[in-house]
């Protein structure tokens, strides 16, 4: 619930309560309602009118006229369902990024990578908006360290301006860069290095791409950067 949105309802009700704070008591059974369904066929359902549905498609159906939900979409999504609504009308269903980690997958599986990542600008600011290792690294990481730590869960704690570092200069750039020894860099100009050397990571390649960056990379050395496929939605 958007922060706007819980403080009009506060005004309004005098409580707390959200759909979704009404929603975490209920539970389904696959095959069940829309969101039961939904994970039943591993596919995706739009409802353009939910307090319309009959209780035994949507058990939350009265809820949803409460508090002003009208459209409703639920999508399969990394072994469960994402269920997302609107108090307006959707007349098909709103895509969002959910499918980041099986995008960065992909790129990982065709280049070799160890790790990829995604950067968002918000506010002249990058983030980590989502991470994938292979799960074969993860383990010898594991087995190695003895925790579950690499380099991606790592960088999810850094934030880059818009022009800084090597993440930073890509987006601002609009371009596409290879580092081929980023072990060599100083903690300036790629504040990372540390733990680049840390989790054993030579070469990292940065894309700008869906409004953001893609930064992969990899434990041996790249002379060239590996072709991928990659898009945001």
């Amino acid at each position: 619930v958007t922060p706007g949105r819980a403080l009009m309802l506060k005004a309004s009700r005098g409580d707390d309560e959200t759909f979704i704070t009404k929603s975490s008591a209920v539970s389904l059974q696959s095959g069940e309602g829309v969101v039961g369904r939904v994970f039943a066929s591993h596919g995706e359902e739009l409802v353009p009118n939910a307090s319309e549905l009959p209780a035994s498609q949507f058990t939350r159906a009265a809820l949803a006229e409460e508090f002003g939900i009208v459209s409703l979409a639920a999508v399969f999504w990394n072994g469960g369902v994402l269920e997302y609504g609107s108090t307006e009308r959707w007349s098909c269903r709103p895509k969002v990024r959910i499918d980041l980690a099986a995008r960065l997958k992909a790129v990982c599986d065709s280049s070799g990578a160890a790790y990829a990542l995604f950067w968002e600008e918000v506010a002249g600011v990058l983030t980590v908006l989502e991470h994938y290792s292979p799960p074969k690294q993860v383990a010898a990481l594991k087995a190695k360290r003895g925790d579950s730590e690499t380099f991606a869960t790592r960088s999810r704690g850094f934030s880059i301006g818009v022009g800084e570092g090597l993440v930073g200069r890509v987006f601002a750039s609009a371009g596409k860069q290879l580092f081929p020894d980023v072990g060599a860099f100083t903690a300036e100009r790629f504040p990372r290095t540390q733990h680049a050397k840390e989790f054993g990571i030579r070469s990292i390649a940065c894309v700008a791409v869906g409004g953001g960056v893609l930064e992969f990379g990899a434990v041996e050395q790249w002379t060239t950067p590996p072709k991928v496929s990659f898009s945001a939605l």
